[in-house]
């Protein structure tokens, strides 16, 4: 039987998977996407903005999120926190940018878009097929 945890780190597929431009060029998932994943594989979640983090000069460039998870039967708290890569002027704008980078963390730290940031050296998907087959024999 599949888990959830093992539908969540199963890499995300490749039409998904769009490029930063510029000299960061990183891989990365919309935001949209990640949430549709999410909504898919484990249904709704709540979301908590726990501490908003400022600049000197008190402009949000941060946040600190709170995502709670049903995972295969379990609750599933994870803090993350997310990043405004440009702040701007509007502190709302700069707060959503951030939960949703904070958004995307906690998504990979339950394993969902996992694969993008360990490149070649992802194996948890492998891992929780064998750990599955082991369980099975």
């Amino acid at each position: 039987m599949t888990t959830q945890l093992q539908s969540l780190a199963k890499r995300i597929p490749k039409s998904y998977i769009k490029t930063k431009p510029g000299g960061f060029a990183a891989d990365y998932v919309s935001h949209a996407d990640i949430q549709q994943m999410l909504l898919a594989k484990l249904g709704p979640c709540s979301q908590e903005i726990t501490q908003i983090i400022r600049n000197a000069e008190g402009q949000v460039h941060g946040v600190v999120l709170r995502m709670v998870f049903n995972i295969d039967g379990e609750t599933v708290v994870i803090d993350e926190i997310g990043e405004c890569e440009r702040p701007g002027q509007n502190d709302g704008l700069n707060a959503k940018m951030a939960v949703s980078d904070g958004t995307k963390r906690c998504a990979s730290r339950i394993g969902l878009g996992l694969h993008l940031w360990a490149q070649d050296t992802y194996v948890l998907d492998k891992a929780l097929a064998t750990k599955e087959g082991d369980n099975n024999e």
